[in-house]
């Protein structure tokens, strides 16, 4: 798992054998694991592909020496060509036709699954590896390439087939070459590696541009996504941001676009001189076998075939560096996603099952200290909590106060440094993270909102292992304070919750929330988190969810994170936070009587509503 936390300046100059070896294993292994079939014909016919010029070949030059020896036998029959046709109309039907088809089957096949099986790949992946991955910025920078060449695992999977078949034609053509001609191999061989390293650096430039400008391809990516988001436009519009969001868009496309373009003008012109080159040895090879013709050596057929050979032969060639300093470049692109293949979580899961508690959970921190992955500060310094099986205690304090960070280690979202976080006197550590999360609610600020979903869908994926219920999926909804707003919907439950698809609508932001706090109803688990969950929600509106929240979740072990005093005010215990440490801890009643920090803020807050 990477560590360092910045993008490296230089794109890697090449990889080792066993990185090289790895990258091409890995690709064969993925595709084999999509559809072996496919990919096993795939690989048969594209070799077969390859070596069908010089059957055509081998065939032409057959039929056209025996049209010459009958034109000039008398008597001869038509029939004597029999064979020969046969054989032409088996290559036409088999060798062309039906492999042709066969690859063109195979290679459409593999792109339409490659499509999704990739993506779908990459994602799991990703949720495997977790949100500690992804807060690494050179992780992230590692997705960013990774996710542009995810599709050119396709490309490359050909590529690598090509450079196989390539092979065996060339070593096909080759031997043919060397029966009439042994001194133009060296030639070509030579000639190809004058080719191949010009190819090799421009395809090194092209991947190094691309590699510098990861950063900015992520930046201009945030900006598409921004000016096309309707969630986001309003605000754009009436700032007039947009003009300067465009200029930033476009000033950094020129200066991608304009740097491939240079390249791409330097390499064309390069390569059309050296196929000048390229012609020049291809006609001194035809010279000797016009001269061998005309001193009766070989016959026509035999310098049609010699032709062929010899352009096959050159072309596998130049194909075969070619496809090598592509494979070579392309390896390192796709490098990024192998690697992130080949990454481990983290988090090691522990190996303790747990059922479905039928028990609300008690909720322990012992000298617990942690800080996030990339930083050093430490949020907590051996802080000690204890949470009671049942309580419901309300968590308040500033804005980096630890708050959130507390309820993402009690959901083990991160791992602590040091400490230990006892879950029914059992170390987090070593509990099977996703049974613990089957009993786990938690609903931060930040909730999700699945536009592509019906708003049934929106509540009963809190629940998505479990069949669908729709008796409680309308109580969800009742306490929520949502089902009469669903109900006006178009479709009702079944309305789609962006405007975006087609009969779908946009709700406000105080309903998505209710949507939101209504999946969280239906989830229904044992250990119930609220991290900010009303702060789009009117005041009646909230009174009522509350008031709600604590009666459902009587019998589960209830955290409640708010800024609004009036929510927390009914806890069992409510726990003031600053700096990472616990300042107060009380009842409501009792933190008023102390006078402190609790009262001063509630005080400053029950003023600021009477005025």
């Amino acid at each position: 798992m990477p560590t360092t936390t910045s993008e490296p300046s230089n794109p890697p100059k090449s990889l080792t054998f066993g990185e090289y070896l790895d990258v091409i294993l890995w690709t064969f292994k993925i595709y084999f694991s999509m559809d072996f079939w496919t990919t096993t014909l795939f690989i048969i016919t594209r070799v077969l592909m390859d070596l069908r010029g010089l059957v055509f070949a081998f065939i032409s030059a057959k039929i056209i020496d025996t049209l010459i020896h009958l034109a000039q036998t008398p008597g001869s029959q038509l029939s004597d060509l029999y064979p020969f046709l046969i054989a032409l109309f088996l290559y036409y039907s088999f060798i062309d036709g039906l492999v042709d088809g066969l690859n063109n089957y195979c290679t459409r096949n593999l792109r339409i699954i490659s499509r999704s099986g990739i993506d779908r790949l990459f994602y799991t992946k990703i949720h495997e590896l977790g949100i500690t991955a992804l807060e690494n910025p050179e992780f992230t920078n590692r997705i960013q390439r990774g996710q542009q060449y995810l599709q050119s695992t396709m490309e490359f999977l050909r590529e690598l087939v090509s450079f196989f078949a390539r092979f065996i034609t060339m070593l096909v053509s080759g031997y043919t070459i060397f029966t009439f001609f042994p001194a133009m191999i060296p030639v070509i061989f030579i000639l190809s590696i004058i080719k191949f390293i010009p190819r090799q650096r421009f395809i090194k430039q092209d991947f190094a541009w691309g590699f510098k400008n990861t950063e900015q391809r992520k930046k201009s990516n945030h900006i598409n996504n921004f000016l096309t988001s309707p969630s986001l436009l309003a605000e754009i519009k009436i700032t007039g941001a947009f003009n300067f969001l465009d200029r930033k868009f476009q000033e950094f496309m020129h200066n991608y676009n304009d740097g491939y373009f240079r390249l791409i003008t330097k390499s064309e012109i390069t390569y059309f001189l050296l196929g000048i080159l390229d012609n020049a040895v291809s006609i001194s090879g035809y010279l000797l076998i016009f001269s061998n013709m005309l001193k009766g050596k070989i016959s026509i057929g035999t310098v049609t075939f010699q032709m062929r050979s010899l352009d096959i032969f050159s072309g596998s060639m130049s194909s075969f560096s070619s496809s090598f300093a592509y494979i070579n470049e392309l390896s390192i692109k796709i490098s990024d996603i192998a690697v992130i293949f080949k990454m481990t979580p983290e988090r090691i899961d522990g190996h303790i099952k747990m059922e479905t508690l039928k028990n609300p959970p008690k909720i322990e921190f012992k000298d617990v200290s942690f800080h996030y992955p990339n930083s050093e500060t430490n949020i907590f310094n051996k802080l000690n909590l204890v949470i009671d099986s049942g309580e419901k205690v309300a968590i308040v304090g500033h804005n980096g106060a630890g708050k959130t960070t507390l309820v993402k280690l009690i959901a083990g979202i991160y791992q602590i440094q040091s400490g230990q976080i006892l879950i029914n006197d059992i170390n987090i550590n070593d509990l099977k993270l996703n049974d613990w999360h089957k009993n786990v609610g938690l609903l931060f600020q930040d909730y999700n909102s699945y536009g592509f979903l019906s708003a049934e869908q929106n509540i009963s994926i809190g629940r998505a292992h479990k069949k669908l219920n729709p008796a409680k999926i309308k109580r969800a909804a009742i306490n929520a304070d949502a089902y009469d707003f669903i109900g006006k919907y178009p479709n009702g439950f079944e309305t789609i919750l962006s405007e975006r698809f087609h009969g779908g609508i946009r709700p406000s932001t105080g309903q998505q929330q209710k949507i939101a706090i209504a999946r969280f109803f239906y989830r229904n688990a044992p250990m119930a988190i609220f991290d900010e969950p009303t702060a789009a929600i009117d005041a009646v509106s909230e009174y009522k969810i509350f008031n709600k929240i604590y009666s459902f979740f009587k019998n589960k072990t209830v955290i409640i994170i708010s800024h609004r005093f009036s929510t927390v005010r009914n806890a069992d215990r409510i726990i003031v936070m600053d700096h990472g440490k616990i300042i107060e801890e009380g009842t409501h009643q009792t933190l008023m009587k102390h006078d402190s920090v609790y009262a001063n803020a509630f005080n400053l807050q029950a003023e600021g509503y009477q005025s």
